[in-house]
């Protein structure tokens, strides 16, 4: 077997071809930032089983479904969602339990639940303020640093506090007036606000900033990224 550095060496140039294709905010990040990125999204698929469920199994998906995850977390100094081992891809929207809607992804402590279908309409379209995997992945990383684990996010938890105090006047706003930069589902809960809040964070960050400045502001406080500055802070791997 190959010693763990030459082996990553060898999945940069694949994981960038692949990465490129679908995630435009990869594109939008600096060579050295690139390989950092690429370096994340290696450790992180290997710490997760991804399960195929009704589907064949295909190369790039968890390389794609890693790379969504790192797009979050890549300004923090802990990235890999150490709570979730599991990571379960269909085909399509599935149901789930007793629900009679169908779903197109959640999170529970059973894992990370995703509809491959519509994670690539969510990034077919970079700019609608809907995507799947970014809604997820935001949960995912809300629940795991709010669980009690040896890899727990401080940092994280300390600036989440800041999202209530912006969560209760947006609600007012949206009750008294009727409309919101985000869609209505934002403010069916916090954790919904806060999932939704990302999605627009990373696909229309100037447009958030002009429309919510303190909500972006938070944003941006939280997961250690500013999209419209294109800049990303240079923590080690």
């Amino acid at each position: 077997m190959l010693p763990e550095e030459e082996l990553l060496l060898q999945t940069i140039q694949e994981y960038t071809t692949i990465i490129e294709l679908y995630i435009p905010y990869f594109n939008t990040l600096r060579d050295t930032d690139k390989k950092r990125f690429i370096q994340r999204t290696w450790y992180f698929r290997r710490s997760k089983n991804f399960h195929f469920v009704d589907m064949a199994e295909q190369k790039e998906i968890p390389i794609l479904i890693s790379a969504a995850a790192v797009q979050l977390s890549f300004g923090l100094k802990k990235y890999r969602f150490t709570f979730f081992k599991n990571i379960y891809i269909m085909p399509d929207a599935y149901s789930y339990e007793n629900a009679k809607e169908l779903y197109i992804g959640h999170v529970s402590p059973k894992g990370i639940f995703i509809s491959w279908k519509h994670f690539l309409q969510g990034y077919a379209n970079a700019s609608d303020n809907v995507n799947v995997a970014i809604h997820e992945m935001a949960h995912a990383l809300q629940y795991d640093c709010f669980m009690d684990h040896a890899a727990v996010d401080m940092e994280f938890r300390a600036d989440f506090q800041n999202l209530p105090p912006v969560y209760g006047p947006a609600l007012a706003g949206m009750v008294v007036q009727h409309r919101s930069y985000l869609r209505p589902y934002a403010y069916t809960n916090i954790q919904e606000f806060w999932a939704v809040s990302v999605e627009a964070f990373f696909e229309n960050p100037r447009a958030l900033k002009d429309n919510m400045p303190g909500l972006y502001s938070v944003i941006g406080e939280i997961l250690n990224q500013d999209p419209v500055a294109i800049t990303r802070l240079d923590q080690s791997a």
